[in-house]
């Protein structure tokens, strides 16, 4: 099986985006859930060395992504296929280009990401729904693991029709919509959007009930290890929760959460390339109540 290898820093960004949360997932009692129905299945088994799929070929159109985290540590996978108008071997080649300063990959600004889970602990499957058109396609992650790929292909297995959700996020520059009216407990199946122009990641955490975005932004902004304020908030006040590994923009998936109630923190950390700065910086960033 072809793989395609990504440039070490956008492993290290993903590895160090995943990285920082873990200690604190370890408390996370009501994970998201799995199990969904209705639609051809890709499933995927990360190991140490590579993205192990069950099938090179799936029909094009809406896919159940199924993640098995094989690994020891947390992580995290995704779906990428080329731009339009580009193969795969061109999305190889531009992939395996490299970045100067050791920059976001700037390929990722123009690949088409399906989207995928991320935040996996070792030995649980997280599943997510995502549209592949006829193509080519690849598998990759967090980790240092080479991407592996693969086909979809219009058939009379193909679904076209989206599932329906019980909740939405909407990803934007910069913004995370549908989270200001709150959002709702228990069990649900969250259609994820992408209306801005830049790809983004979802992370999100569960916090004090009477946390703030100026305490967020607070600790995201201190050197690693150092002393909170007094009264301030700290990495061991939050339990974070999986979320959205990439999607690019113009992208839809769905995937199913099963949060309880309390006041959670969004947050992106991919990079704007005309400022260099994490979107979670230029206000990609929120609080929200689930209730």
């Amino acid at each position: 099986m072809r793989r395609i290898a990504f440039p070490a820093a956008f492993l290290l960004f993903l590895s160090l985006a995943a990285g920082i949360f873990a200690p604190a997932r370890a408390q996370e009692a009501t994970p998201m859930g799995g199990a969904l129905t209705g639609y051809p299945k890709l499933s995927v088994t990360i190991t140490d060395a590579t993205y192990e799929l069950d099938s090179t070929t799936v029909p094009a159109g809406w896919i159940i992504l199924s993640v098995k985290n094989g690994t020891e540590e947390e992580t995290g996978a995704a779906v990428l296929g080329p731009p339009p108008g580009m193969t795969g071997d061109q999305l190889e080649q531009m992939a395996s280009t490299p970045e100067p300063n050791d920059g976001f990959p700037q390929f990722l600004y123009q690949a088409v990401v399906a989207g995928g889970p991320s935040g996996i602990q070792p030995g649980e499957t997280l599943e997510a729904i995502i549209n592949v058109p006829a193509g080519d396609w690849a598998v990759f992650g967090e980790g240092n693991q080479q991407a592996s790929r693969f086909t979809s292909v219009d058939g009379p297995d193909s679904v076209t029709t989206e599932p329906t959700a019980t909740a939405t996020i909407d990803t934007g520059d910069f913004y995370f919509g549908g989270l200001d009216s709150g959002f709702p407990a228990g069990p649900q199946l969250v259609k994820i959007t992408n209306s801005g122009k830049q790809p983004h990641m979802i992370v999100m955490g569960k916090g004090p009930d009477d946390m703030t975005m100026d305490q967020v932004m607070a600790i995201f902004s201190q050197p690693e290890n150092a002393t909170p304020a007094p009264g301030g908030l700290s990495f061991s006040d939050l339990t974070f929760v999986p979320g959205v590994t990439l999607i690019s923009s113009a992208e839809t998936m769905y995937m199913p959460m099963n949060l309880t109630a309390g006041t959670y923190l969004a947050l992106c950390f991919v990079t704007d390339p005309a400022t260099g700065a994490p979107h979670a910086m230029e206000g990609m960033a929120t609080t929200f109540n689930v209730s």
